[in-house]
């Protein structure tokens, strides 16, 4: 009664991954992080229901343990995804950062080599 429960999850799980690596790499060129962020956001809500559903209907049959395992895998993995959209979103982030961030000290480096001219004032006496 669980093998083809097991199959069922398993086939959603990787179908599951094989649409999260895609929108992997989708995000290169297209998704900024805070689409991929809704994203995980999304598949979070997703597995969380899910397994809200699948925990009360395990408490129906006979072999509970083993049902809410399976359901706390399925879960898991689901999760996992996620996160590897959420790791995505942070490296776009902080590839931001540095980018921002070296603009700025090589500003700073344009100043400092520029010389600024000092105006000159006239001595009090010299007038």
């Amino acid at each position: 009664m669980t093998r083809p429960l097991r199959l069922s999850a398993l086939l959603f799980t990787c179908l599951l991954s094989a649409t999260g690596a895609g929108v992997v790499h989708a995000a290169d060129d297209t998704d900024s992080s805070e689409n991929l962020r809704a994203q995980a956001r999304s598949i979070r809500k997703a597995a969380e229901a899910d397994f809200a559903q699948r925990e009360s209907g395990c408490y129906d049959r006979f072999r509970v343990n083993a049902c809410l395992d399976d359901a706390r895998e399925d879960r898991t993995a689901q999760m996992q995804t996620a996160r590897k959209l959420e790791a995505r979103a942070n490296r776009i982030d902080r590839g931001e950062r540095i980018k921002a961030m070296e603009a700025r000290l090589k500003e700073a480096e344009e100043r400092r080599a520029k010389p600024t001219p000092v105006p000159l004032l006239p001595l009090p006496g010299n007038q």
